[in-house]
């Protein structure tokens, strides 16, 4: 399992951004800290060239939860944009409840291995590793893993 208390994990940018300024936004909450070499991870980078992926990175930003805030904000002031948000694990049920204060701005909130029960009405599971078809218990995938990208583009898809 990862040991999601490295302090390796702490350093670099606490957000990191790509693709084009007003377009449809995806905003990845990770609790994981990847992105840590100032870009998204690479099998998110496709998807930047028809919408903007904002990657929040919770260790390497002590004050997440203002910084998701200011985030979903700053979209107020243009309702053309669609907003989705993606996260995962140990975090869901925090960032499902600050999402809340925003509701009128998110279009979907996009979980992967949630740690709560889901209210399907306002949040849905895109990826559960712990489906698995024997006994075994694997670790929760990080939010750069090929599968997790799949089910996110799937996702977004069903909503457009």
């Amino acid at each position: 399992m990862r040991d999601l208390n490295q302090p390796a994990r702490a350093t670099g940018p606490g957000v990191v951004a790509d693709g084009p300024a007003g377009s449809a936004t995806v905003l990845v909450i990770d609790p994981a800290g990847e992105a840590s070499h100032d870009e998204i991870p690479a099998t998110w980078r496709e998807l930047t060239d028809r919408m903007r992926v904002v990657w929040l990175r919770v260790p390497a930003a002590p004050e997440w939860k203002s910084t998701v805030d200011r985030v979903l904000s700053m979209h107020r002031d243009d309702p053309r944009t669609v907003l989705d948000v993606v996260t995962s694990g140990p975090i869901a049920a925090e960032v499902i409840d600050l999402v809340r204060h925003h509701e009128d701005l998110v279009r979907s909130v996009l979980l992967v291995d949630p740690e709560v029960e889901v209210d399907e009405t306002f949040a849905q599971v895109v990826v559960r590793t712990h489906d698995a078809p024997d006994d075994r218990i694997p670790a929760p995938l990080p939010l750069g893993h090929p599968d997790v990208v799949f089910g996110v583009v799937k996702a977004l898809n069903e909503l457009s």
